[in-house]
């Protein structure tokens, strides 16, 4: 409102002054194209930022495109590394090492990921900052409350016309007091000629005598006639310009009228239209918030989600020396197994040589307690009278007996003790250790 103003009040000093001098008004009018021309490149310079906004969008729009893209690898890596979880469970050994080696394959993508990650992060804070300059800058254009450079300058070109157009008014009073003066000057004249007129008839009626006097009155009077008649044709001329600076200026002034009116259904259609492309870029500012908002929610989930992955990624760690602790325990378990099983097989032939050894004494014990008793039933019956040779046999036929029963009571403790298989813990009696050595190939096996 305070340019529609100013541009009123050039427009009127204008006017005024061009009404006054030919060059003048042919310099104002070059200084108001000039001026017309800045206002013209003051608001083709307040649109610079529609392109601006459309490159913003289409890179919003290319990053979302690439974040849902990064979010599809993401699960799809996510599912990945749960078969990669479950073959881990499920599989040991050999499986061990090259489950391994395709985790620290999936470590490094995702490491490439994370990366990628981050420089969509930072590219989507700098569209962040450039889109919170550009709202800054449309507000900024919006509201003008600061003066550009154009603008200053466009205020002091309306100063100087309006000082321009002081001068030319006090121009104008003082010619004006110039022309009264002189119609007040014409009219004293009149008066003073007319009773010098009547003056003279009085005295040339009354007294014959004062001709000389009449005559230096008259000279006076047709000097002064002569002044007022050049007075009244420069009055009239004076007034004849007046009349036609008067016309000029009425024109001027309807022209200006026409112009500003012309200039104010234009701003009224520019500011129309400058609003409803506001409206838009509101709209649009929006949606594009809206858009933003979105984003940085889906960052905040993807970054719980690379957490998420961090944290399984330890547990896989965790659980991959586990595996090893466990790997190796269990090797050393065989080892152990292996070393009591040499030491349990060691015995056993110890055992089994034993066993053979006291079987042979055993059958020879047998074989002399046959011997023996066809002895005794020969002294029996050589010495049946006898009853001290009597008790003394049966005191020798005891200790045969004992003698004869004694392999028996070693196969019983045979029979009653036991031996177990170290892996399966299955037991067989000391003489059934041929089964037990048989078992223990078939469980090492």
């Amino acid at each position: 409102m305070a340019a529609k103003g100013a541009k009123e009040a050039l427009v009127n000093k204008l006017g005024f002054k061009s009404s006054s001098s030919k060059s003048a008004e042919m310099e104002l009018k070059r200084e108001n194209e000039q001026l017309k021309r800045s206002l013209e490149q003051m608001k083709r310079n307040g649109k610079h930022s529609d392109p601006d906004r459309a490159k913003l969008l289409e890179r919003i729009l290319a990053l979302e495109t690439l974040r849902e893209k990064n979010s599809k690898q993401l699960l799809g890596k996510d599912q990945e590394m749960s078969s990669l979880r479950e073959q881990l469970r499920a599989v040991h050994g050999d499986v061990v090492s090259s489950l391994q080696d395709k985790l620290l394959q999936r470590q490094q993508e995702a490491q490439q990921r994370e990366s990628q990650f981050q420089a969509l992060s930072k590219e989507t804070e700098d569209l962040k900052n450039k889109y919170c300059a550009v709202t800054q800058r449309c507000e900024e254009l919006e509201k003008q409350k600061v003066p550009t450079g154009e603008q200053a300058a466009l205020q002091g070109q309306l100063r100087d016309a309006l000082e321009k157009n002081q001068s030319w008014l006090i121009y104008d009073q003082q010619r004006e007091a110039y022309v009264q003066g002189i119609l007040a000057r014409t009219r004293q004249l009149e008066t003073q000629l007319n009773e010098a007129l009547q003056q003279d008839h009085k005295e040339a009626n009354s007294n014959g005598e004062s001709g000389q006097m009449l005559e230096a009155e008259q000279a006076r009077a047709s000097r002064i006639q002569v002044e007022l008649n050049d007075l009244r044709v420069k009055y009239e001329e004076r007034s004849r310009e007046a009349s036609e600076a008067r016309e000029q200026l009425q024109e001027e002034r309807k022209n200006s009228r026409e112009a500003l009116l012309e200039e104010r259904r234009c701003s009224a259609e520019r500011s129309a239209r400058l609003q409803c492309e506001l409206e838009t870029v509101n709209t649009r500012l929006e949606e594009e918030r809206r858009s933003v908002s979105e984003l940085l929610q889906q960052v905040n989930v993807l970054q719980k989600s690379l957490a998420r992955q961090q944290e399984k990624k330890n547990r896989i760690s965790v659980l991959e020396q586990q595996i090893n602790l466990a790997a190796q325990d269990s090797e050393n378990d065989k080892l152990e197994l292996q070393r009591q099983l040499h030491k349990v097989l060691k015995e056993l032939r110890k055992a089994r040589d034993q066993i053979t050894r006291l079987e042979s004494s055993v059958s020879s014990d047998i074989f002399s307690l046959n011997i023996a008793g066809t002895l005794v039933k020969h002294q029996r019956e050589s010495r049946f009278s006898e009853p001290s040779s009597c008790n003394r046999m049966d005191s020798e036929r005891l200790t045969i007996q004992d003698q004869v029963t004694s392999p028996s009571k070693v196969q019983i403790l045979m029979n009653e003790s036991f031996l177990e298989c170290p892996i399966c813990c299955a037991s067989y009696p000391a003489n059934q250790y041929r089964e037990l050595l048989v078992h223990l190939d078939l469980c090492f096996s």
